[in-house]
């Protein structure tokens, strides 16, 4: 079995003081093979805050790796945006935007969201579907997951812009076999196949909401922690109550040839 933990929405320079210890707590007891951060380590860009993400994803003690979001990327210092938009997170993050990662159950498969022009909506290429979609025809006995920021679904109510790029990317990554996308951006909490689209329940979504902000959207601040086996994969969330964070609820799937199927928990 490989554990893994999804973070998301850190947004160091808005988190919360109070949650930081907690938060590296609950994460080492997990005790996953690897830390996934789904973006937004820092809320301005500003190597301040940077430094101060680094140093907390650091003194977690764990391997980790993470994707860039919106908010890693200078929104003011047009220069910077511009011409250099991932220096900072280069220099405090990693160098390594799109991460790739083999474990025993899983291979993890990094894709950096972010668009520079744009404020908020994310964009995926063609180059980025085509890398994607041939890793996950080849994962062979890994179960494919993608670490992404932005998420590829919103729902009815959500204010955001879907990403461009999207719809086409979920279709063709439909015909290649079952895989997961891990994502945040919203700062809400959702964990379902997609079932309103195409192909859809080829894909398994995880959007965890956000780890430190102080910027709730009716979620509390949480995590995820997934077990892989084979093809099966259970999600355990992790809600803060208290100044702690504790276990709330876990959900179960198993993958086929037919797409995700939900399995029961006690089983």
């Amino acid at each position: 079995m490989t554990r893994l933990v999804l973070v998301s929405d850190l947004h160091f320079g808005r988190d919360d003081p109070e949650l930081l210890d907690p938060l590296a707590n609950a994460i080492r007891e997990a005790g996953p093979d690897l830390v996934l951060v789904a973006g937004d380590f820092v809320q301005r860009a500003r190597a301040s805050q940077f430094s101060k993400a680094r140093e907390f994803m650091d003194g977690i003690g764990l391997p980790w790796i993470g994707v860039p979001g919106n908010h890693d990327i200078p929104l003011y210092n047009l220069f910077l945006r511009l011409l250099a938009p991932y220096r900072r997170y280069k220099r405090w993050i990693s160098t390594e935007r799109e991460p790739r990662v083999e474990l025993d159950d899983a291979l993890i498969l990094g894709l950096d969201t972010t668009d520079p022009f744009a404020h908020q909506r994310g964009r995926i290429t063609e180059n980025a579907m085509r890398r994607i979609g041939d890793e996950i025809a080849g994962a062979d006995r890994r179960l494919p997951i993608v670490l992404a920021h932005h998420p590829f679904h919103h729902a009815a109510h959500v204010e955001k812009n879907l990403m461009i790029g999207a719809p086409r990317a979920l279709e063709r990554w439909s015909e290649q076999g079952p895989h997961i996308i891990l994502s945040g951006h919203l700062h809400r909490w959702l964990f379902e196949p997609f079932v309103r689209r195409k192909g859809a329940n080829m894909t398994l979504q995880l959007h965890c909401g956000t780890g430190l902000s102080h910027r709730l959207r009716g979620d509390p601040n949480d995590f995820a922690i997934l077990d892989c086996a084979g093809n099966q994969v259970a999600v355990h969330r992790m809600v803060a109550r208290k100044g702690q964070f504790v276990p709330d609820t876990s959900v179960r799937y198993k993958a086929s040839s037919h797409g995700w199927e939900k399995l029961d928990p006690e089983a």
